[in-house]
Parts: C-alpha cells; sequence; structure tokens
C-alpha cells in the first residue's frame, strides 16, 4: 500500500512540474532592451497560453496567429523588481483577458528578484525621488512592450503593483494633454507616452505620493486601495489632485485591508479583495479597450420584457409565468422564454396600508421548472417613488433578471403615490422617510417579506440595492437594529447607489452584517466625506467597499437623467452584479462546506503581523518587504498559479527524496 502511494505522489509531482514547465516555456518570451539613460533591461512578453502551437517531434513553439491584433499589457512591478508574481499575473491576464502582457523591468537586468532589504529601500527610493527616470522607465516599457508584441497593433494599458502602482500613477499625472493654440486641440504631451495608443492606466496599493499635477491627464485611472493601507485623507488629497488635473478616474477601497493585498506569499494577503480589485480591472481594461461600451442598455417593453396580464397579488407568479405573458397591445401572446416578466404585487404591511411593488422574473430557461429557486435583489426606489411597471427601477429590476436574479422594487410611499412627479410631495414624503429611519426600515422589511415568500427565491441569498432615496434607506436598513430580528441574516449585501448619506445615518446595532457596497459620483455632494463615512463604517464593524467616479453628479445612473453619466453607469452596475455573483459561488461554497462567513472570506485579525517598520519613510513610500510571511491563498482560488507552484517545487522535493 505505501509503495502504490509513493507511485501515485511521484507521478503527481511529475505531471504538476510538466506542466508549470510547459506553461512558462511555451507562452512567456525573455525581451532585452535598454532604456534612455542606457542601463540594460530585460523584461517577458506573455501570450496567452491557448495561442501556443507545439511540435511534439520537435518540441519547437510556434504562436498562432489570431485575426485581430492582441492589446499590450504592460505589468510595472513592485520593489522586488521582477519575479515570478508579476509573470503569474502577467500569465493571468494573457489567459483570462486575452491580451499580450508585457512584464517590465525597473532596476536592470542584473536586478530581478531582489531579496536584499537594503536594496529594494535604495532603489525604491531612487524612483519615487526621481519621477523624470521613473517615467523614463514606463515609456520605455511601453514601446518595449509593443514592439516585442507580435500581434500588436490594438492598443495600450499599463498596470502596477506596489512601487509600480506608484509609477502608474506619477506617469499618469505627468502623461497630460497639451493645447494647440493653433487649432484649439488638446495633444498629447510630447515627452511622454512615446506610444500614442495607451488608453488606461490601473493602480494596485500604490503608495500616494504629492503627485504634481501639470496639466490634463490623458489617460484614464483605476486606483485599488487597502481602507487600512492609505489613510482617507491622502485618498481625498489624491481625488483632489485628479480632479485638478481633469482625469478620468475611479477609486476603490476595501475596509480593513493593508498594503500588498494581492501578493499572494504575503502575510497581508486578502483573497477578497484580490478577486474584487481584479474584476474591477478586468472591466476597466474591456472597457478601455473598447471591447464593451459604457453604459447600460434601458429594457425594452417587448424586446426585454413583457408585462403580466394579472395585477392580483394573490397570483402564484411562478406558475403565471407560463400563463400570463403578453405583448403591449395587453393581448396574450405564447411564452416568451427569451424575455423577463414584470408583474405588479399588491401587498400591505403589518398594520394594513397598502403597497404596490413591481417583481422581474428571469426568463424560464428550456426544461426548467417553476419552482426552480433564485437569489434576488430588493430594489428601494428612488424619490419620485416606485415609478409603475415600466419606470426606471422597474427597467434596472428586468436588468437584474436578465442575469438570473429575481428582482423586487419595493414599495416605500405607499400605492397611492407610485410616481410622485411634483417637487413639494417629493420633498415631503423623501423628508418623511429620512427623518423617521425605523419607518423606512419596515417599509423595506416588508418588501423583503415579501420576496423572500416567493416560491422561485432563495431566501437565504438577498441582495438590497437603492438609489438615491433607497440608497439611503439601504444603509438605514443595514444599520437597524430591527431589521436584524426580522432576518437580516440573509441579506448578504446592501448598495446604495449614489444615496444620500449625508449627514451620516444613525448606527442601532452593534455590528453591521450585511457587506456594504457604497457607489457615488465624484462631484456628488450627497455622498458626503468619504472620510468621515470610512470612520463611521469602521466604528459600526462594517465589512465595506466604497467606490467613487470621476465627474459623476447626483443620480449618474439614470438613463432620461441630465446626471446621467456612462461611465459611471456601468462601472457600478459591473461592481453590483459581480459582487453579486461572487457572493452567490461563494454562498453555494459555504452551503456545501457549512462554512458561516456568509461568503464573504475576511482577514483573520490574529494571523497578520506588524509590517509598520517596514515602511520605507523616504516620502511615506507603503513598500513593505513582501517577500516575508506565509501565503495565505486559498486552495479554492483558480487564479493561484503562483502557489501551484509552490506546491509543485514541494512535491519535486518529495520525488526526489523517494
Amino acid at each position: 500500500m505505501a509503495a502504490a502511494f509513493s507511485t501515485v505522489s511521484t507521478t503527481t509531482a511529475v505531471l504538476a512540474l510538466a506542466w508549470i514547465c510547459s506553461v512558462t516555456a511555451y507562452s512567456q518570451e525573455t525581451v532585452d532592451y535598454v532604456g534612455a539613460d542606457g542601463v540594460a533591461l530585460q523584461g517577458y512578453i506573455v501570450y496567452p497560453s491557448s495561442m501556443a502551437d507545439i511540435d511534439d517531434s520537435t518540441d519547437d513553439v510556434a504562436f498562432l496567429n489570431f485575426p485581430n491584433a492582441l492589446h499590450t499589457v504592460v505589468v510595472v512591478p513592485d520593489w522586488n523588481n521582477i519575479n515570478d508574481y508579476e509573470l503569474t499575473r502577467a500569465q493571468m491576464i494573457a489567459d483570462e483577458l486575452g491580451y499580450a502582457a508585457f512584464v517590465s523591468d525597473l532596476y536592470g537586468a542584473d536586478l530581478h528578484d531582489v531579496q536584499d532589504r537594503d536594496t529594494k529601500v535604495a532603489q525604491a527610493t531612487k524612483y519615487r525621488s526621481d519621477p523624470a527616470l521613473f517615467h523614463s522607465r514606463i515609456n520605455d516599457a511601453i514601446v518595449a512592450g509593443v514592439t516585442a508584441n507580435a500581434f500588436s497593433g490594438g492598443l495600450v494599458a499599463i498596470v502596477g503593483y506596489c512601487l509600480g502602482g506608484t509609477g502608474v500613477l506619477s506617469y499618469s499625472f505627468a502623461n497630460t494633454l497639451e493645447k494647440d493654440n493653433d487649432n484649439d486641440n488638446d495633444n498629447v504631451n510630447n515627452t511622454m507616452n512615446a506610444y500614442g495608443g495607451l488608453v488606461g492606466a490601473v493602480s494596485f496599493h500604490g503608495g500616494l505620493m504629492d503627485f504634481e499635477v501639470t496639466g490634463d491627464m490623458e489617460t484614464p485611472v483605476l486606483v485599488l486601495s487597502g481602507g487600512a493601507d492609505d489613510a482617507g485623507t491622502a485618498v481625498e488629497d489624491l481625488e483632489a489632485r485628479l480632479k485638478s488635473a481633469n482625469a478620468t478616474w475611479q477609486i476603490t477601497r476595501y475596509s480593513n485591508i493593508e498594503h500588498g493585498f494581492t501578493d499572494f506569499e504575503d502575510d497581508r494577503y486578502n483573497e477578497w479583495a484580490d478577486d474584487r480589485s481584479w474584476s474591477e480591472m478586468k472591466s476597466f481594461l474591456r472597457e478601455r479597450f473598447g471591447e464593451t461600451s459604457y453604459g447600460t442598455p434601458q429594457p425594452e417593453q417587448g424586446v426585454h420584457y413583457v408585462l403580466a396580464a394579472d395585477a392580483d397579488a394573490d397570483v402564484d407568479v411562478d406558475v403565471s409565468i407560463a400563463e400570463s405573458r403578453m405583448a403591449d397591445s395587453g393581448n396574450h401572446t405564447e411564452m416568451d422564454t427569451d424575455m423577463v416578466t414584470v408583474h405588479t404585487v399588491d401587498y400591505d404591511d403589518d398594520e394594513g396600508f397598502a403597497l404596490r411593488g413591481y417583481l422581474a422574473v428571469p426568463p424560464m430557461e428550456e426544461g426548467t421548472t417553476t419552482n426552480q429557486q433564485h437569489p434576488a435583489i430588493l430594489i428601494v426606489p428612488d424619490w419620485d417613488g416606485t415609478s409603475g411597471p415600466t419606470g426606471y427601477e422597474a427597467g434596472r429590476a428586468v436588468l437584474g433578471a436578465l442575469d438570473g436574479y429575481v428582482v423586487m422594487v419595493a414599495d416605500v410611499y405607499g400605492s397611492n403615490y407610485t410616481d410622485v412627479e411634483d417637487f413639494p410631495t417629493r420633498m415631503e414624503l423623501s423628508g418623511k422617510y429620512r427623518n423617521d429611519p425605523d419607518l423606512f426600515v419596515k417599509r423595506i422589511q416588508t418588501g423583503l417579506d415579501r420576496l423572500t415568500a416567493h416560491p422561485a427565491v432563495d431566501a437565504s441569498m438577498v441582495f438590497v440595492t437603492g438609489y438615491c432615496l433607497g440608497g439611503t434607506g439601504a444603509i438605514d436598513y443595514a444599520f437597524s437594529a430591527s431589521a436584524a430580528l426580522e432576518g437580516l441574516d440573509n441579506v448578504r449585501a446592501v448598495v446604495p447607489i449614489h444615496g444620500g448619506l449625508t449627514p451620516l445615518r444613525a448606527v442601532q446595532t452593534d455590528s453591521v452584517k450585511p457587506y456594504v457596497m457604497v457607489l457615488s459620483g465624484g462631484v456628488d455632494d450627497a455622498h458626503g466625506n468619504t472620510t468621515e463615512l470610512e470612520l463611521h463604517l469602521d466604528a459600526a464593524n462594517a465589512t465595506w467597499e466604497i467606490s467613487r467616479y470621476s465627474n459623476a453628479q447626483h443620480g449618474f445612473t439614470g438613463w432620461n437623467s441630465p446626471a446621467y453619466q456612462p461611465m459611471a453607469d456601468s462601472r457600478s452596475w459591473m461592481s453590483t452584479m459581480s459582487l453579486f455573483e461572487t457572493m452567490v459561488v461563494r454562498g453555494s461554497e459555504e452551503t456545501a462546506n457549512n462554512n458561516a462567513m456568509g461568503g464573504v472570506v475576511k482577514k483573520d485579525d490574529n494571523t497578520g503581523e506588524d509590517h509598520s517598520s517596514d515602511d520605507v519613510e523616504e516620502g511615506g513610500d507603503h513598500s513593505q518587504d513582501e517577500s516575508e510571511g506565509s501565503s495565505t491563498i486559498s486552495s479554492a482560488d483558480r487564479r493561484s498559479a503562483f502557489g501551484v507552484v509552490a506546491v509543485a517545487a514541494t512535491l519535486f522535493a518529495a520525488l526526489v527524496a523517494v
């Protein structure tokens, strides 16, 4: 038996090593290039693994021509310079997104994978204190990456980690537009961005500096930051500088997350923040490369959804899916399995107060039954009420249903005020509920009770979103003590979208249970002060995520609103739905594993070490020693190629021992 086990282990080790070696050899090529200052540099161009064409007889490798050019993503390394971490991230970019990734060299070909702390401090300080040199290295990398990409011709983005994230931000501030006085057009500053196709920049836990504003920023930036890394006031300062530079930007923050949260081998690694930030980067790059467009589609009746024939609240909606499809004319039609059904739902609270909401049921898939359960979303409407079965909130419900959720628009004002058009009534009703959070929460809970009682709803997987006034209500619900007694355990996340969050809402519970994701416009006064909001959420023991979008005003998701902003709309919608999807998947795993974490992987505060002494004093650098600490990668993380290499090394050692 023991001998058989040894044989299996040996075979597994050999296969694992063979797979890893094949991926590394077949999808990465070394690129030697020279910096503008004459320093010899060495980077790597990484292609999607699926492009490798291997000659079995000779083991020669050729890369298949794709019908379209590959966009280039330049990866700027952390203070270790290039090592397996950056190569792994580059391979992930290539394989998951289909781009060519170029891992750039900062220090020189003879200073890869720097482990000596003094050397790292000296090099990091050198580049942080010499922006011109830092920018030159990134410029050299952009040119080298595009040149090395055998399938180039597409666009370019830059992505940086830690020190590299600092460089990406500094470069972006310097990469400005110059005004051509002859024709009043903006031109890219000739001293920066030698390749004119640079369209986006992403900074992962980059150390913040006093970035100099030299003009209007040319490249949109995505900043991904840990709430326990950069101080809220430092992020406020960054936001102010970005506004001064007329930049297009998004800043996203994750609560209780430390510096280096994406580094697989660091004890501060956080799988949840890594997954969330990676998702933000992917959608950002797809948008910047023109693969997806900004904005969300406004659903059309008869194209994306139909109205149910019967508004009777007692109708079993699941059964009625097959019985009451109807077209715009009001006539019954044959069941269309590709469209959402929107039902009008009349219901009462416990005091008999009449309410009218709208329920969007996902299209039925062929072979499914009417009692199939779905995760659910409750939408709390803005200050003009629920707006009817074809209104704004119902449209958002249809979009959610098209993604497989049962979505209900909850009524707050009552069935007599479904579509409030006059300003004085809006002020009166919205003020009533803002000033009485207990009543607000009661209305939301009544809607949740109606939604979760539906046979098509998985009552253990429910989310609450709210727009404008509804965002205020979503926060009130998360902060409420009474809601916790009514089944708040089943509400996994609350998402206020351009919600009115100032003044700060009262917290009535010792610990906020749902994940709180706040999505706000960068010029929306209703959001309030972000640092104060973060401190308020921290004091309530909340787990939170906050995103802000440049130039987005209050009401930026309203399709017919003058404040509508397509970028902020699509970015916020993507963040919302990716959060829900992640929680649904993790909730399924939780059920299987009997895990009480609620689908959110939180950092164990008892496992982290104090790295404050690792900070580089120069300029407030956050470039802690990322070579130390044990890996905390989950075995379930599908992107843990870096961890697989370590496992393979262990297996190889076992093989040698055998």
